[in-house]
């Protein structure tokens, strides 16, 4: 079953560039037959924060993290592009505008086990979260430009909806 709950987002109050979201979530299979699960971040996000990276591009730093964890639903992050560098106000207009809409993760893979054909990633070396067109999992979708209450509103009524579907 494919759903695209929000996953990122956009705080317009005074544009300072403020985004949040799900840069990842559990127990989906992305597009690459990859599973992440509950706990894979632990370790890595103890460690150091992750790059915030424009299309993975090493080049293109627009951002940082100024908050994460993992939560039951999946890893959370909140971070403010830099609006003064070009590309990041950019990407910031264009979230806005929901011309693009996705989360996607670079890591290396420290642990992890294959079952039914699927990679389970079991420890993450979290590397960078990026703002991506295409994101492998269909999950990691913009949502709205609002405010962020009825941001977490919206994510728990996703996210009862999940846990309904997953116990029929």
């Amino acid at each position: 079953m494919k759903y695209s709950p929000p996953q990122l987002n956009i705080k317009s109050k005074n544009d300072n560039g403020e985004i949040s979201g799900y840069a990842s979530v559990f127990g989906i299979v992305d597009g690459y037959g990859d599973v992440v699960v509950n706990g894979a971040f632990k370790n890595s996000i103890a460690e150091k924060k992750p790059k915030l990276l424009w299309q993975h591009d090493t080049n293109s730093p627009i951002g940082v993290i100024e908050e994460i964890y993992e939560d039951d639903y999946g890893l959370f992050i909140k971070g403010r592009l830099l609006l003064e560098i070009s590309k990041a106000k950019e990407v910031y207009l264009l979230l806005k505008n929901k011309a693009i809409d996705g989360f996607s993760i670079g890591y290396r893979i420290r642990s992890n086990h294959f079952k039914n054909d699927n990679q389970y990633l079991t420890d993450i070396e979290l590397l960078e979260i990026s703002i991506v067109t295409f994101p492998a999992c269909g999950c990691a979708a913009v949502e709205d430009v609002k405010s962020e209450t009825a941001f977490a509103e919206k994510i728990h009524e996703i996210s009862k909806k999940i846990k309904d579907k997953i116990n029929e």
